[in-house]
């Protein structure tokens, strides 16, 4: 497993553009090309950028240079008319349906076990070392990277984060997505650690320690047929449900497709 598949697809409505192609530093790089370095240093040699289609003139100009006979290129374009055979949606959809949908995109083009990280996060070395090392000695598992919360904190705003449980071989057991999580200064000049989970209307106080997902995966190629399942499902849902208002806020999410095989794997 050498192909890193990179999540570039996103609108990046709160930050006002793409997000993925804002470079920063005096190296004038994006955060994307951060973790490119690390993976090729690490022992990646195949990158595959999931983008949407308006969005190729701009890599191609943008990023393509930079990569020139470090690491073979390949683009994939996510498109909401690409759907499963017999599945449609509503011409009123205009957004990307989501990290699942993204990643099923790539089917024909990814062989084997790949790697997938998100475009505007910032990993670390240490998380591609520890994808090729557990790939080979974990083969045939699906596998995620996984980030201390305190770790992970934004000074500009809150982040959305999955957070993880495991058992006591290590085994992914539950994702639960917390949004707005942030630093806060309480009514004692104390700070804290907020946040606030998908099923809870309440505010949580979360550890610093916790352990949370960005996502950071690694997969063999029968994730591809669960992502299907999902998409295929997703849609079923939103076409049974009468609700056209909502048409551009449902999503095909990576993480529920996770969950959804680990539920299986333990009936």
């Amino acid at each position: 497993m050498t192909t890193l598949v990179i999540l570039a697809a996103g609108l990046g409505s709160r930050f006002g553009g793409n997000k993925q192609l804002a470079a920063f530093s005096s190296a004038n790089l994006t955060l994307m090309e951060c973790n490119i370095c690390h993976a090729i240093d690490a022992g990646f040699t195949q990158v595959v950028f999931i983008i949407r289609p308006e969005l190729r003139i701009l890599f191609s100009q943008q990023i393509l240079p930079k990569l020139v006979d470090k690491i073979a290129v390949v683009f994939v374009e996510q498109k909401i008319t690409e759907l499963p055979d017999g599945i449609s949606l509503p011409e009123s959809r205009t957004k990307p349906l989501g990290t699942a949908h993204a990643i099923w995109c790539c089917r024909n083009v990814v062989k084997g076990n790949f790697s997938v990280i998100n475009a505007d996060d910032y990993y670390g070395k240490k998380a591609f070392e520890l994808l090729l090392i557990n790939s080979t000695e974990f083969s045939g598992n699906h596998l995620m990277v996984a980030f201390q919360l305190e770790n992970t904190l934004s000074e500009f705003g809150g982040v959305n984060r999955g957070f993880c449980q495991f058992d006591e071989n290590s085994l992914l057991i539950h994702i639960d997505e917390c949004h707005d999580i942030k630093r806060v200064i309480d009514s004692n000049l104390q700070q804290r650690i907020t946040g606030q989970f998908e099923h809870n209307i309440a505010v949580s106080e979360l550890e610093a320690q916790s352990l949370t997902s960005m996502n950071c995966w690694n997969f063999t190629s029968d994730i591809f047929p669960a992502l299907e399942e999902n998409i295929v499902n997703v849609i079923s849902d939103y076409n049974n449900s009468n609700l056209p208002e909502n048409i551009n806020r449902f999503e095909c999410y990576l993480p529920n497709v996770v969950m959804q095989q680990i539920a299986k794997n333990n009936k």
